[in-house]
């Protein structure tokens, strides 16, 4: 399985057959035509468990934990689908996020990408995000890059707090630490990771 996701990477897309949930998508939405599209979880599974794909995408853009929830759930599905369980799965998302990721690479999804929410043209940036080559999304390679003691603690339905836990969770963790330092290889040269304080 994982070696026929690889195989996929290394190869021209041009030829190949994919898959693509939109989250953002309304029903009639032309922005991507040369794909096959699904505009719900229904639609992608169904699909999915019809046809055959080399690739399936999902361009996700969750608002809440719930959303996210149903991105996991939604992944577990098509895995475990008889049909479509060997399909790659390739997620597309709007932020850097370990707990999550951690749950995809539980429900075997192989790929990650990253795209930016606030830009107004990330559906035409779409075709970009789906070029080969994506040795570098696995999303094993993306968490070697993240910090494992970035903790997640939920404050609403739509917001959560991060917070360092080599320095005992009280170290709030701000946007452009996260960009710089946490969520980057660079997390290793961070005093805290190297010598984390205990509790």
């Amino acid at each position: 399985m994982q070696q026929e996701g690889r195989q996929f990477m290394q190869t021209d897309n041009r030829n190949y057959k994919i898959l693509l949930y939109n989250s953002t998508l309304e029903p009639d939405d032309q922005v991507l035509d040369e794909f096959a599209s699904a505009n719900s979880p229904a639609a992608c599974i169904q699909k999915a468990t019809i046809n055959t794909y080399d690739l399936i995408a999902i361009f996700h853009n969750y608002r809440s934990l719930k959303e996210r929830f149903a991105l996991v759930e939604l992944c577990s599905i098509l895995k475990q689908s008889n049909h479509a369980g060997h399909i790659p799965l390739l997620c597309l998302l709007p932020s850097i996020h370990r707990g999550l990721l951690e749950q995809l690479q539980n429900a075997q999804v192989e790929y990650a990408r990253f795209y930016d929410p606030g830009d107004p043209n990330s559906k035409d940036n779409l075709k970009s995000l789906l070029t080969i080559p994506f040795e570098d999304c696995t999303i094993e390679k993306i968490l070697s890059g993240i910090c494992p003691h970035i903790n997640y603690f939920p404050i609403s339905r739509h917001q959560e707090m991060l917070y360092c836990g080599a320095y005992r969770n009280r170290l709030v963790l701000g946007p452009h630490r996260l960009r710089h330092s946490c969520e980057t290889i660079k997390h290793k040269s961070c005093q805290y990771f190297k010598c984390p304080k205990g509790s």
